[in-house]
């Protein structure tokens, strides 16, 4: 079964009550990410959009972007099409190792998507989204990714667990997602892998603005 579908498929009417539980301070998180949307008539490709979680947030940032919107769940994007706010966003269905917007773009976005995949298909959408920006353009990537060592690991895991029950997951929801990310761990970077591959790719420049214990917020310029 494909990771995304296995992820995704069936919970588009949750996603969002879920994903503000699911990532510890998500405002700081999501903040972070929407921070480096520029002003402006800008080209916007978001991987992964789902429900438009991210992409509504995008909207109120900047309402003269021009957004197109890839996600290979159907049910997620059906959600999308019917905010009002994204009316006029292009939406594709499918999976964007093998489709793409057209023509080049000023900023892609993806949000806790690109761990899904296997470490060589990361590197090619890392690849794919560098020669599809503008001259100057951003690549902003918000993301989990694995701890240093399994010490670290733990306490995150101990303190993850945490931060979902007191936002208001159950016990066992929390030990769910828990156990997703060690079903998925073969799939995470370490931080300063992730940032290798992007200098790889040929980022001139890659920051991260945003940490904290598994989340984190990395930045490439063009």
């Amino acid at each position: 079964m494909d990771k995304g579908r296995e992820h995704f498929d069936g919970i588009e009417n949750e996603y969002e009550r879920m994903i503000i539980k699911i990532v510890p301070s998500a405002g700081d998180f999501f903040g972070s990410v929407l921070s480096f949307v520029s002003e402006g008539k800008i080209r916007v490709l978001e991987l992964g959009s789902g429900t438009g979680f991210v992409t509504s947030m995008l909207v109120e940032k900047n309402g003269e972007a021009e957004i197109t919107c890839i996600d290979l769940a159907p049910g997620m994007l059906e959600v999308a099409k019917g905010k009002p706010e994204l009316s006029g966003a292009e939406f594709i269905t499918g999976d964007f190792r093998e489709v793409w917007g057209d023509g080049f773009y000023d900023l892609v976005l993806t949000t806790l998507c690109l761990h899904h995949l296997p470490d060589e298909d990361r590197a090619f959408v890392i690849a794919k989204i560098y020669n599809s920006l503008n001259k100057g353009g951003v690549f902003v990537n918000g993301d989990v990714f694995a701890a240093e060592s399994v010490n670290e690991e733990n306490l995150n895991m101990k303190w993850w667990r945490r931060e979902m029950i007191n936002s208001g997951f159950s016990h066992k929801e929390a030990d769910l997602m828990i156990q997703k990310r060690e079903d998925n761990s073969a799939y995470l970077d370490k931080i300063l892998d992730y940032t290798g591959k992007l200098a790889s790719a040929g980022f001139k420049d890659v920051l991260l603005p945003y940490k904290n214990r598994i989340y984190g917020v990395v930045v490439g310029f063009k």
